[in-house]
């Protein structure tokens, strides 16, 4: 027991070192299972073994600590499993196309590998290499739309540093070709990736499909955010990325798939309710019902569309009429 206390010690200053916002006794705590006396103490051997710690100025009248010391990279251990995580996302990045996020975390895969105790690194090495060897990426069926080389590092700068972006877009429906100037505001990423984004024509956020963006350039103009908005309740208020009004949406899954219903996360304002027969309920808020339905599809007969009514008679159309198509 005095020894996991002591790794949590070590675990506690690693967290707080790492963290920019800093850590409330509450997070201690929680994080740690412990009570608060014991996260007090917890806080008060951090800054005596590697302190001194630092207050994090917030809003929410609590007191953050946060700690800034040389002394804690000895206690640092870079594990190939983690490593082996990171290189996996980079690769499974590249099978999308995103390219530019994956060169990102090949160059952080590059400085955890020099933090790497030098002592152990053949054998660090080695248990990398097996570990990497022992995983495939299976082959994902669907669209890989390819992106302009530099298109993603562009548009974060421009996210960052407010400035007005001006591209050429074909658009999905007509394919027809056109110049936009959109104030960037972030970027969605799903089956496909969408730039979120402002522009003078439009009422309102506007979605722009990365694929059909070229010629994208940052300009000189800067523009204000509007503090009203939050991307992740804008991303929430869709099954996917069309933005559509919300409806509630209520879906019954049998028995049989109820528990791989319960272990998916369909939307994060779901609620699921499990009946006596063994079947689920899962109900939430959303617009998208194209994107619904092409789900939904892959579950076949073992979910009941409730409600809407709206979603019923979409699915119900679209699987008329792909049956007439392959019955042709």
């Amino acid at each position: 027991m005095r020894y996991q206390r002591a790794i949590d010690i070590v675990r506690l200053a690693i967290r707080l070192q790492g963290t920019w916002v800093g850590l409330t006794l509450d997070d201690i705590s929680r994080e740690f299972g412990v009570s608060r006396r014991t996260a007090e103490r917890m806080r008060d051997a951090v800054d005596f073994a590697f302190g001194p710690l630092q207050m994090v100025d917030r809003d929410d009248r609590k007191r953050h600590w946060q700690l800034q010391s040389g002394a804690l990279r000895p206690f640092i251990r870079i594990a190939p499993e983690e490593l082996a995580e990171v290189e996996s996302a980079a690769k499974r990045l590249d099978r999308t196309e995103l390219v530019d996020r994956a060169v990102v975390l090949r160059e952080l895969a590059e400085k955890l590998r020099a933090l790497r105790r030098p002592l152990a690194a053949e054998e660090f090495d080695a248990d990398l290499e097996a570990l990497m060897q022992a995983e495939g990426l299976a082959m994902r069926p669907g669209p890989r739309p390819r992106l302009e080389p530099g298109l993603l590092s562009l548009l974060r700068d421009a996210i960052k540093a407010r400035r007005t972006v001006e591209f050429e877009y074909i658009s999905q429906a007509t394919r027809r070709r056109s110049s936009r100037r959109v104030q960037p505001y972030g970027v969605l990423y799903g089956n496909r990736a969408f730039l979120v984004g402002w522009t003078a024509w439009a009422d309102g956020m506007r979605l722009w499909r990365l694929a059909n963006i070229s010629e994208a350039r940052a300009t000189n103009e800067m523009f204000e955010r509007d503090p009203a908005f939050d991307l992740r309740r804008f991303a929430e208020r869709s099954f996917g990325v069309f933005q559509e009004p919300l409806v509630e949406t209520v879906l019954r899954f049998d028995a049989g798939v109820a528990r791989d219903a319960a272990a998916f996360l369909f939307h994060p304002s779901q609620s699921l309710r499990r009946h006596d027969d063994g079947s689920l309920t899962v109900r939430f808020r959303a617009g998208g019902l194209d994107e619904m339905c092409w789900h939904l599809f892959t579950w076949g007969d073992s979910v009941t569309v409730e409600k809407p009514a709206s979603l019923r008679r979409r699915l119900a159309r679209m699987c008329a009429a792909l049956a007439a198509h392959h019955d042709s």
